[in-house]
């Protein structure tokens, strides 16, 4: 399986797009972390991660990607396992239980996790392809990428939890799942996704709702008491009076349908209350410095009122390199990391920014382009999923930076500072390449 394609067949502009990104991301963090404690350390662990990285490229480059539909139960295996391991060993970091520590190196297994759930769910959807529209496809989907969330969201990890659920829905559609069961999913999430900050939208604005009010409702809901069974019980009684007044209306509708929208509104509330009983004290904030930013200006709104000034003080232009008062002065939290698209907004300008977001769309499109010219539906959905998440992870990274979406915490691939997720994505992207490079190959 191990054999180095032919030189021709290397994706080089997406090799060129990645280069970029690299470049534009060392010289960034040069800057943003030099007045950090550690400097030398950062840059080593760095440049040795990015070592560790191009070795990995290579080695996904070099090997047949079948080799991980053929094992794909062993990697799926091998995720989980890790999972639970960092829950009973892992090193608490920021709150979260998710890195293991060694006297030389420590990684965060989650990193790998992606990349596993990937491989091993493009291998399931490829075997299920003539019942990809079936629901027990789709449910099996679910349950494979739903474990893994679940043991992330124990450590707990909202946002990292969070951005495997765009890679199911976008596999799933890759794979021609039917457009109901992606609008059950996306119903689902968004329940899910939604009550949590429904629910910090009232302890905001309502902290002393009267009794009975839409704000208490919410509130004791989510404390998992008897009004949450009380909510439960009336959204399946709601359901089926539903059902009944369509009967007498003669419209004859399936009944199928009302009770998998309670069961859709149920289980999209139940997750919702589990994640909203998870969150930490400071992940909370979060959701109040993005829902009320007036109201902790200097608490939970710092970070991001910080990073929307250095992005708008950059102007066309950018300050220069080296030459940002926001990040250099330690005005910007997190500017290595988390907040390092608001560094380059700063010191390389408008066009700085705008660069690299070209550069991100660049290696999006090269990776849809191998999915569609994959020479079998394993690879097609494997490039499908890399495409999805790094979608996911730009946006989410960049409207935080800009104050659109709540912070969650998650990197900017190949451009923010941390060992694990560079060399991982490295290795992600020379899988990437050597699907391409097989594309006129026959099986």
């Amino acid at each position: 399986m191990l054999g180095v394609p032919a030189r021709g067949r290397m994706d080089w502009t997406l090799v060129l797009a990645v280069s970029g990104l690299i470049i534009l991301g060392t010289i960034s963090l040069l800057s943003a972390a030099s007045h950090l404690p550690g400097y030398h350390g950062i840059l080593q662990r760095h440049f040795l991660a990015l070592t560790i990285g191009i070795g990995l490229f290579m080695f996904g480059f070099g090997f047949n990607y079948q080799i991980y539909q053929d094992q794909s139960r062993i990697i799926y295996g091998l995720v989980v396992a890790m999972m639970v391991a960092v829950l009973v060993m892992g090193s608490v970091r920021r709150g979260h239980r998710s890195w293991f520590e060694f006297s030389l190196i420590s990684f965060q297994p989650m990193e790998l996790a992606r990349i596993g759930v990937i491989l091993s769910l493009a291998s399931f959807l490829a075997w299920r392809g003539r019942r990809i529209t079936e629901l027990s496809t789709v449910g099996g989907a679910l349950a494979l990428v739903g474990a893994v969330m679940v043991l992330i969201l124990l450590q707990p990890d909202f946002a990292s939890s969070l951005t495997f659920f765009p890679v199911l829905i976008g596999m799933l559609f890759c794979a021609g799942a039917g457009a109901e069961h992606l609008a059950v999913l996306v119903g689902y999430g968004s329940i899910a996704m939604v009550f949590p900050l429904a629910y910090v939208l009232c302890q905001v604005h309502f902290p002393d709702a009267a009794q009975g009010t839409l704000a208490r409702l919410i509130m004791e809901t989510g404390r998992m008491g008897w009004t949450t069974a009380l909510v439960l019980a009336g959204i399946a009684v709601l359901a089926a009076v539903s059902w009944w007044l369509a009967l007498m209306m003669r419209a004859r509708p399936r009944g199928a349908y009302f009770v998998v929208a309670a069961a859709i509104i149920i289980a999209g509330l139940l997750s919702g209350i589990m994640v909203n009983r998870q969150l930490k004290g400071y992940q909370r904030n979060r959701f109040v410095a993005f829902l009320s930013p007036e109201a902790d200006i200097l608490g939970a709104s710092y970070n991001v009122r910080q990073s929307v000034i250095a992005i708008g003080s950059g102007g066309l232009l950018g300050k220069g390199l080296f030459s940002g008062t926001q990040s250099r002065l330690g005005f910007l939290p997190e500017r290595h990391t988390d907040f390092i698209y608001a560094v380059i907004g700063e010191e390389m300008g408008f066009l700085g920014a705008v660069g690299v977001l070209g550069l991100y769309m660049l290696m999006i499109w090269r990776l849809i382009g191998a999915a569609k010219l994959s020479r079998d539906r394993y690879g097609s959905l494997v490039a499908s999923g890399l495409a999805s998440m790094f979608a996911f992870h730009l946006a989410l990274n960049v409207g935080m930076c800009l104050g659109v979406v709540p912070v969650a915490g998650v990197p900017l691939p190949l451009v923010s500072y941390g060992g694990s997720s560079l060399a991982v994505t490295l290795w992600a992207l020379g899988i990437a390449t050597n699907i391409h490079s097989h594309r006129y190959s026959f099986l």
